[in-house]
């Protein structure tokens, strides 16, 4: 067996596994991800068609502090979603808030020492603004930055992403019992100017203005499209070549090989997504990120069934390495919405006693979905090995919230020097035994976690 290599875990806040928060703003009642931005927008005016903003507001000072109890290790705040509602005070549209949110929300971090990210989306942007080069305005996918001398191609091409969206929301909603939902609201084409630039020259300055006014600790873009979308490669030289201190990913990056990014990330909405992930991307070498919605869903901001679902994905994706960013919805009061929130805080509670073995951890390298030499006599668990402190932390992620006694056996060929075997965080030593050429542990019921149990395996050094 490999030995973990203490000095490999200083590592800076982005480069290691931790918790992280996304405070959204997009989950508007009676609007859905993929919204009608003809209806939408209009319904953001007042009668004399000027820019009205009815929400949702931001509680900063709740929202940080909120960030703070359950011990966050950096945050995210949507400074721009996808309708394009600016959440500070830019000089590049009316489309803002009358109150500078990024602002409070960067001097609020700063006091309490979070790292602190703007979500900005950069792909696509509702702005009406952009309705004369917008290619559909009646879906959220619409590619306004996409080199093309084909508009009819750029047209297709946001509708059939729209319908992979569609269609994948639609499966895992039917997976959990949910009703279906119709996507799709009298989807037409039309037709549009074909001038890219007009959206990457407010893109690019806006970007500047977010990192010169609030000193951001990184830029968390949504979402990477590849050569597809100019966008995205127009930031990463951006910043390259300005800002190289200013901590960058983009979401949906965590499967491609991004020319200039520091972390990779991606999005893990329930276990068995999760567990998948974070067995793939274990010995990843840049450092990554999933997120997926503390609630239900991204606009569907309803506690889950299962409160202890939540517990489960995070601990996966940390004890392989990965930080987990959950994104929390707000009301259009400003107050986060109070049961994924409730939720939130237990985990919060949890975490914070554990938050060491997954912070200052380094995942085993090892491929596929089982550490050599151990075995676990129940199915319902999954097993996953790190390093802390040159000791060996075994995460038994209980996938059903099983509670029985089970069962550990460890080869003697991998783990025949082992000389003491304790039940993290509470450090309680468990009796094991040798039996030929295994060594045996049984983890008694009451000492079962319903989401992960953790040991720490001590070997002769």
């Amino acid at each position: 067996m490999q030995t973990g290599n203490k000095s490999e875990n200083i590592k800076k806040w982005w480069e290691r596994p931790g918790l992280g928060i996304m405070y959204q703003i997009e989950a508007r009642p009676g609007w859905i991800w993929n919204r009608n931005y003809d209806k939408f927008n209009a319904s953001m005016r007042d009668e004399n068609g000027n820019f009205r903003f009815n929400g949702p507001f931001c509680k900063m000072k709740k929202w940080v502090e909120f960030s703070k109890k359950i011990s966050v290790d950096y945050h995210v705040f949507e400074a721009k979603w996808h309708d394009g509602i600016c959440y500070w005070d830019t000089k590049f549209t009316d489309w803002k808030t009358p109150e500078d949110y990024c602002k409070i929300y960067a001097e609020e971090s700063k006091k309490v020492g979070i790292p602190f990210m703007f979500y900005y989306s950069s792909i696509f942007d509702h702005n009406p603004h952009f309705d004369d080069i917008q290619p559909l305005r009646c879906i959220t996918p619409s590619y306004i930055a996409m080199h093309s001398d084909n508009k009819e191609k750029i047209t297709k091409f946001s509708m059939s992403i729209a319908k992979t969206i569609e269609n994948m929301v639609k499966t895992n909603r039917s997976e959990r019992g949910e009703y279906n939902i119709e996507f799709f609201d009298d989807v037409r084409f039309h037709d549009f100017i074909y001038n890219p630039k007009k959206y990457e020259v407010y893109l690019i300055n806006q970007i500047k203005e977010l990192i010169d006014n609030y000193n951001p600790n990184g830029m968390w873009m949504d979402w990477y499209s590849g050569e597809q979308e100019a966008s995205t490669f127009i930031v990463m030289d951006f910043l390259e070549k300005n800002y190289p201190g200013v901590i960058l990913t983009y979401n949906v990056s965590i499967e491609r090989n991004p020319r200039y990014i520091h972390f990779l990330s991606g999005e893990a909405h329930d276990v068995k997504t999760a567990w998948k992930a974070g067995n793939k991307h274990r010995s990843k070498e840049k450092p990554w990120e999933l997120c997926g919605p503390a609630a239900y869903g991204w606009d569907v901001p309803l506690v889950r069934s299962d409160p202890i679902e939540i517990f489960r994905i995070a601990a996966i994706i940390m004890a392989s390495g990965g930080k987990f960013c959950f994104g929390l919805p707000s009301q259009m009061d400003g107050e986060i919405y109070p049961e994924p929130a409730k939720n939130l805080e237990k985990f919060g509670e949890w975490y914070i006693l554990r938050k060491t073995l997954f912070t200052e951890a380094v995942p085993m390298d090892y491929i596929g979905k089982k550490i050599p030499g151990i075995e676990i006599n129940d199915d319902k668990f999954g097993v996953i090995g790190a390093f802390h402190e040159n000791d060996h932390l075994i995460h038994l992620i209980n996938f059903n919230g099983t509670k029985k006694e089970i069962k550990l056996s460890f080869t003697s060929q991998h783990w025949g020097s082992i000389v003491k075997i304790l039940l993290e965080p509470d450090k309680k030593e468990l009796e094991y035994s040798s039996q030929d050429t295994e060594i045996i542990v049984n983890i008694h019921e009451e000492d079962l976690d319903l989401a992960d149990t953790i040991l720490r395996v001590i070997k002769k050094k």
